[in-house]
């Protein structure tokens, strides 16, 4: 089953609605832009902010397709 990553765009009042990470430090609105991931393992450790320093994955999450 297919994952990709996605968190609430900022500021969530802007309207922007959720956002999807595409790679390397980006982020993208467009669905069709997503980086999809072949195991949610794999996803879920994109996202580990263990020591601080990947603060742009605050408040994201994986989700199955």
């Amino acid at each position: 089953m297919p994952y990709h990553i996605k968190k609430p765009g900022i500021p969530t009042n802007a309207g922007i609605g959720d956002i999807y990470y595409t790679g390397g430090s980006l982020w993208d609105e467009d669905y069709a832009n997503r980086k999809v991931y072949s195991s949610k393992s794999t996803a879920d450790a994109r996202i580990v902010n263990t020591d601080g320093r990947n603060g742009a994955f605050n408040g994201a999450s994986v989700v199955s397709e």
